[in-house]
């Protein structure tokens, strides 16, 4: 099994545990062998130093593959940080204009779409409100690196339905689908190479996001892809 989600560090809008020790623990008593993380550093207070963080961090724990993360709003467009990113050995770049504040319709955005298509680094990036799939879908059509939307939630799977339909590189992350049926439905109507599984650790309870997809009624070689095989495939 591999996580997609998982975050450690501190929130400051919210009174949580989001210890590296407790994130370990967590994903050891659930058995997941290798997860995807960030330090919450560079999504709340600077970019270039969480970053450090996570790569430090994934060296002394193998089972981390280190996510990097840039704000937008403090990037200045020189033009290969995302390649500069991938050669240390981060295997995806996540973005967060929810948490940070930021349009879509952004230059300094484009940038780092620009960049990351140069080198195929995945992007991972959350949306929140209506539209914003279909806006991502917009701002990157024709391009080939890997695209995983983050934190789908209830009022946005009609939207993540249409654009996962037509748009190949579009993959949906899990961690609010929180009954079988959402895995069905998708599963059904896009097939189960669009999604990856994530659990956004510590800010969500690990179960709440497995439990559906364990007790969906979906073949178990698609439970497989969701669960470790289309997340391998994107990362290499």
């Amino acid at each position: 099994m591999i996580d997609a989600n998982t975050l450690f560090g501190f929130w400051p809008r919210r009174k949580i545990d989001l210890s590296l020790e407790k994130l370990l623990k967590i994903m050891a008593e659930h058995k997941v062998e290798t997860f995807l993380s960030l330090s919450t550093t560079g999504i709340f207070y600077d970019y270039e130093e969480g970053n450090e963080e996570t790569l430090r961090t994934s060296r002394n724990y193998p089972q981390i593959v280190p996510v990097a993360t840039v704000d937008p709003r403090r990037y200045f467009g020189r033009g290969d940080l995302v390649k500069k990113l991938s050669e240390k050995g981060f295997k995806a770049v996540r973005l967060f204009p929810d948490l940070q504040s930021w349009p879509l319709d952004y230059e300094p955005f484009f940038n780092i779409v620009r960049e990351a298509e140069e080198v195929r680094l995945p992007l991972m990036i959350s949306v929140a409100g209506l539209g914003g799939i279909t806006e991502i879908t917009k701002i990157t059509d024709g391009y080939k690196m890997p695209i995983i939307i983050t934190g789908v939630n209830y009022n946005q799977f009609s939207e993540a339905l249409a654009v996962a339909k037509t748009h190949k590189n579009i993959l949906l992350e899990t961690s609010l689908f929180d009954t079988p049926d959402a895995y069905e439905v998708f599963t059904r109507e896009v097939g189960a190479e669009k999604l990856v599984f994530g659990s956004h650790s510590l800010f969500h309870y690990f179960s709440a996001s497995f439990l559906p997809l364990k007790n969906a009624e979906i073949d178990e070689k698609e439970k497989q892809l969701i669960l470790e095989g289309n997340i391998e495939r994107i990362l290499k």
